[in-house]
C-alpha cells in the first residue's frame, strides 16, 4: 500500500534545524546549498527590519459590533484565560512567523476565501468552530493487569485535557481537546508575529485578502508568545535584523519544497490496578 503523502513548505534563510524527512527528501548537497544561497541573498536585499504596529485601528473600530458579539464566546474565553487579549483587525503583511514549516496534505480541500470586505465571513473564519476530535480507539485487553489505550488521529493539535468541571461520581474528568480554532497573533517587545492560523493566513495572502480579524495578545514572554517547540525558530532568528516573515512562505525563493509521509497523531494510555493502604488525608486531598 501506498503511504499518505503531504507537501512541506519549509523557510530557509535562517538556517536549517535538524529534520529527518528534509534529509530523506533526497536533496543533492550542491543543490540544497545552492538554494540556501539563493535565499540569503534574497534576505540580504530586504531592509532592516522596523517594527510596525500590525493592528489596524480604523477596520478595528468599524466592525467593532461583529467583534463585541464575538468576544461574548465562553470557550474564547476560556481559551485566553491569564492572557491579556483583544479582538482586533491585524494586517497580514506586518506579521512575523516563529514557524519554520507548514504542511500541506493535497488530499484536503482548501476552504473557501472570503472577499476582502465581507466582514461577517472573515470574522466566521478567525473566530471558528471548534476543531474536531474525531480519532480511532484502540486497545489491548489481553494482559488482566492493565489496559492499554491509544486514540489515533489526523489531527496533530489532539490532546486529552484534564477537565475538573467535569468531576463527579462516575464521571472521570477528562476531555479531548482539538486545538484552538482562533486566528491569534501576539505582540511582544514591538514585534507583532502569528501565534495561530499559518494555513488561514497563507490562503488568505494567496487569494489577496491582508486585513483578517484576530485574536490579539499582548504577550509577556516568549512563552506566551507560543514560539518554545524546538522545531520553531530561536528567539535570536526572531529579533535580528531580518527576521522571517509570514509573506516568506509565498516567496519561492525563500522555501525549500519537498514531500514526506504523512502523520497521525497518537494519544497513548495505560490503566493499571493496584491496592494500596487507605489514606484519608490524601485521599481528601486529591478530591477536587
Amino acid at each position: 500500500m501506498t503511504s499518505r503523502r503531504v507537501d512541506v513548505h519549509e523557510l530557509i534563510a535562517w538556517g536549517l534545524d535538524e529534520y529527518s524527512y528534509r534529509d530523506s527528501a533526497g536533496f543533492d548537497s550542491r543543490e540544497l546549498a545552492a538554494r540556501i544561497e539563493q535565499a540569503n541573498a534574497r534576505l540580504a536585499e530586504r531592509p532592516l527590519y522596523a517594527s510596525s504596529c500590525a493592528l489596524v485601528e480604523q477596520d478595528t473600530r468599524d466592525i467593532q459590533p461583529l467583534l463585541a458579539t464575538a468576544a461574548q464566546r465562553e470557550d474564547l474565553r476560556l481559551e485566553y484565560q491569564g492572557l491579556e487579549w483583544t479582538l482586533g483587525v491585524v494586517d497580514l503583511r506586518l506579521l512575523l512567523a516563529f514557524q519554520r514549516r507548514l504542511i500541506f496534505s493535497p488530499s484536503r480541500q482548501a476552504q473557501a476565501t472570503p472577499k476582502p470586505d465581507n466582514w461577517s465571513e472573515l470574522v466566521s473564519l478567525a473566530v471558528g468552530s471548534q476543531r474536531s476530535t474525531k480519532h480511532v480507539l484502540a486497545h489491548n485487553s489481553s494482559d488482566t493487569d492493565h489496559l492499554d489505550i491509544s486514540l489515533h488521529s489526523s489531527n496533530p493539535d489532539l490532546q486529552m485535557r484534564f477537565t475538573p468541571k467535569m468531576s463527579g461520581y462516575g464521571t472521570l474528568p477528562l476531555s479531548l481537546y482539538g486545538g484552538s480554532p482562533f486566528f491569534e497573533v501576539a505582540e511582544l517587545r514591538g514585534r507583532w508575529f502569528l501565534r495561530d492560523g499559518y494555513h488561514r493566513a497563507y490562503h488568505l495572502l494567496q487569494a489577496g485578502v491582508d486585513h483578517i480579524p484576530a485574536v490579539v495578545i499582548s504577550a509577556r514572554s516568549i512563552e506566551e508568545l507560543g514560539a518554545t517547540n524546538p522545531w520553531f525558530f530561536k528567539e535570536e532568528q526572531l529579533f535580528s535584523d531580518r527576521p522571517p516573515q509570514v509573506t516568506d512562505f509565498l516567496d519561492n525563493s525563500m522555501i525549500l519544497r519537498y514531500e514526506r509521509t504523512a502523520l497521525r497523531k497518537v494519544i497513548r494510555i495505560r490503566v493499571e490496578e493496584s491496592l494500596e493502604p487507605f489514606d484519608d488525608i490524601q485521599e481528601e486531598g486529591k478530591r477536587l
